[in-house]
């Protein structure tokens, strides 16, 4: 290979059989990772780096495209008839195999005639590290279960941000870059490095992609039939055992596996939204950090050999799955794990024992490492939608809303202005009920459980208002982030929060009389009244409560509250 000058304890080698490792105890710095990068970029015709946008402390991201002579934009690569490959690393710098896995990878496909043949169908844009501010608030400590490397970055980014949240809010300007790229680039498969939590085993790896049911059933075959099949494979042959990623549905493995349902605030999830296949590299937190760099790399090998082998299956199925967002008619939304299909498999863990806590005194798990054993376990990893809704002809966002417009804007949805004052049928949402978190998440009070009433008018669309209509691939992003019970909606991130405080009230002792007058002309009014207080005692014995429930069903009352001003066009 071309040793390059640098001298760090991380060292890439490679044996007489071409046969790459990375060793050591230690993670390369964001500064010494950019320019290994920068020093990558100057000899090779076929590598170049980019900055893609900034990280909340003004830091550059950077993007590196190794392309084999197609050029470095998505116009002359897919000219090529390639495929695009993306891996992104660091999103969580605290969990950096990723960044070292990806310099290896980097460094192999320059010097080996052998992995170069791997971008004969394919580019590659590597993201070294994501989070630059997370990556340089480094320490040994942040990751309390995790077996080294001797320091590495924090979870957080400057903003104290996990961006694997906020693929949707976009709250960070990591994100928006993010976004704007990989809008640009439009990658065909969406790669992800990552280190686990949870319980102990056998496996280095566990392998997590893009919910299935969620998917395109079109890239569902591809992923199923095509890719996973492939990656086992690759890290069977290569002696490096592999699982899906799961958590434990009771305290250990035996009691039952569950897979991870990916919302669209994830990047796997977000992926599916963009008819793009979501991969994670899941290293085991426990084994040995070159064990798990050296994972890492051999997975996105595998990833590569699997594009490479199929390269117009992989097209046609993004092409029939974009076909398909634009074509459809109803969508499902707020998936959750199907308990009705639950299945076994085989699992290689350790014997459990319960002993007694030095700590508490209590009960706790303890893995016995010297008694590994094979069984089979229950898993549960499909899904179903619980929400279910048919696409409007188009969707109205009014321009005061302009946090929803942009977000809109960046994820590249087609849109365009209203030039004249019209008016039109569409169906409007009010809430009629949520819940909300009693802590802030990641920045934002999230809004959940929500239910809605939905009715028919006539409306007003203003010079200025933004139509998106439906008919596109964006389709399906369009009604996750516009329909108001969607988990990861607009609204239920905090975007139209305004709506749900009511602006005017009234004077209890002015009201009384307004209130008789309104009772004395409406007889149902006055039934309902009636009924409310027959079937509330204490409703009956509040004065207060009961002018209230005059006032919000009298004229008086602002027709704004509660009603969500997103309108969906139906005519």
């Amino acid at each position: 290979m071309r040793y390059l000058g640098f001298s760090f304890l991380a060292v890439i080698s490679i044996n007489l059989h071409a046969q790459w490792a990375f060793k050591g105890t230690t993670t390369f710095t964001w500064e010494q990772v950019i320019e290994r990068y920068t020093a990558l970029d100057l000899p090779y015709g076929g590598a170049k780096l980019l900055e893609i946008g900034l990280d909340d402390d003004g830091s550059p991201i950077h993007l590196f495209v190794l392309a084999d002579g197609s050029g470095f934009t998505p116009d002359s690569i897919r000219a090529a008839g390639k495929n695009i490959l993306w891996i992104t690393n660091a999103i969580h710098p605290g969990e950096p195999d990723g960044v070292d896995a990806s310099l290896l990878l980097a460094q192999a496909l320059l010097d080996s005639d052998q992995y170069m043949g791997l971008l004969a169908n394919t580019a590659v844009c590597i993201v070294p590290v994501y989070n630059v501010s997370g990556a340089k608030n480094r320490s040994g400590t942040s990751r309390a279960n995790q077996n080294g490397p001797e320091e590495y970055g924090f979870r957080g980014n400057a903003r104290n941000l996990d961006l694997n949240r906020d693929l949707i809010k976009t709250d960070s300007r990591n994100a928006r870059s993010m976004i704007a790229a990989m809008n640009y680039w439009d990658p065909d498969v969406y790669f992800e490095t990552h280190v686990s939590n949870g319980a102990d085993h056998q496996y280095v790896m566990e392998l997590l992609t893009t919910q299935v049911d969620k998917q395109d059933a079109k890239l569902n075959a591809f992923t199923q039939k095509v890719l996973v099949p492939r990656l086992y494979d690759w890290m069977e042959n290569r002696k490096i055992p592999m699982c899906p990623y799961f958590e434990t549905e009771g305290s250990t493995p035996d009691e039952g596996l569950i897979g991870f349902v990916d919302g669209p605030r994830y990047s796997t999830g977000h992926a599916a939204l963009r008819q793009r296949i979501g991969i994670l590299s899941e290293t085991h937190m426990l084994k040995p950090y070159e064990d798990r760099v050296n994972a890492t790399f051999q997975l996105q090998l595998a990833t590569l050999a699997a594009m490479n082998e199929h390269p117009l299956e992989l097209k046609e199925a993004r092409a029939k799955a974009k076909t398909n967002v634009a074509t459809g008619t109803s969508f499902g939304f707020n998936w959750a794990l199907d308990t009705t299909q639950r299945t076994t498999m085989e699992w290689k863990g350790y014997a459990v024992e319960k002993v007694k806590s030095e700590v508490t005194g209590l009960e706790r798990i303890k893995y016995d490492r010297a008694r590994p054993q094979t069984s089979s376990v229950p898993w549960l990893d499909r899904a179903k939608p619980t929400l279910q809704l048919d696409k409007p002809k188009a969707y109205l966002v009014p321009q005061a809303w302009r946090e929803a417009i942009e977000r809109l804007k960046l994820d590249g949805v087609p849109m365009s202005q209203a030039t004249v004052e019209s008016r039109d049928s569409a169906e409007v949402y009010r809430i009629t009920r949520f819940e909300t978190v009693a802590t802030p998440y990641e920045g934002h009070y999230l809004h959940h459980s929500i239910e809605t009433q939905l009715t028919k008018e006539e409306i007003t669309i203003q010079p200025g208002d933004w139509i998106i209509p439906m008919g596109s691939a964006t389709d399906r992003l369009v009604m996750e982030v516009l329909e108001p019970r969607c988990a990861d909606s607009y609204f239920a991130w905090g975007f139209f929060d305004s709506i749900l405080q009511q602006k005017e009230w009234f004077s209890d002792y002015v009201f009384e009389d307004i209130a008789a007058e309104l009772l004395s002309k409406d007889p149902a009014l006055k039934a309902a009244l009636e009924a409310e207080r027959a079937r509330d005692p204490a409703f009956a014995k509040d004065a207060w409560a009961q002018l209230y429930f005059v006032y919000q069903r009298s004229p008086y009352f602002e027709p704004g509250y509660r009603r969500y001003p997103v309108a969906r066009l139906i005519e």
